[in-house]
């Protein structure tokens, strides 16, 4: 059962929101000063800990996941490249942790609703982001039973989501 303390983007979500605009133009210089200063110091880190949800907006009418436009792909590398503490600061409640993950990742989509990720490429970003996780968390001096807690969930959270590439028609 997920610890609900662990959980404060249910209570107090705050929301990333990325334009179809700043993603077209490729700029990420307003969410990344946004970004920044989550990371600032350590009270508004902890402030902020495990309640930023991550929206893209204007796909809507798009029939594509997010992950295979390669636009918002580029604009997620181009904010992972400048700040990897997204396992600190993302929601568990939502999707904004496989977001951010399958725009990094080779990404497929299975079935409806199913991705499946390159699973080497996938532990490289993990271990990319659980060390940035840990250097903010002995940053911000959180306790390391907390932390420990959090990356379980982390885990749990992919563990659950985990596909194989499904052989047969229409899936190779």
């Amino acid at each position: 059962m997920p610890r609900q303390d662990l959980r404060p983007g249910l209570a107090e979500p705050v929301y990333l929101i990325v334009s179809r605009a700043q993603v077209e133009s490729g700029d990420a210089t307003q969410p990344l000063r946004w970004l920044h200063r989550l990371s600032s110091d350590p009270r508004t880190a902890r402030e902020f800990m495990g309640r930023v949800s991550v929206i893209v907006e204007g796909y809507d009418d798009d029939p594509r996941e997010l992950f295979e436009i390669a636009q918002v792909r580029a604009f997620v590398g181009q904010l992972d490249e400048q700040w990897p503490y997204w396992f600190f600061f993302l929601s568990q409640m939502d999707d904004s942790i496989k977001l951010i993950e399958s725009c990094l990742c080779e990404t497929i989509e299975v079935v409806p609703g199913v991705a499946s990720f390159d699973f080497e490429q996938l532990e490289r970003y993990l271990a990319r982001h659980f060390t940035a996780f840990n250097r903010l968390c002995e940053a911000v001096k959180l306790p390391p039973e907390t932390a420990e807690a959090i990356s379980e969930e982390i885990i749990r959270l992919f563990q659950n989501a985990a596909v194989d590439r499904l052989e047969g028609d229409g899936y190779a």
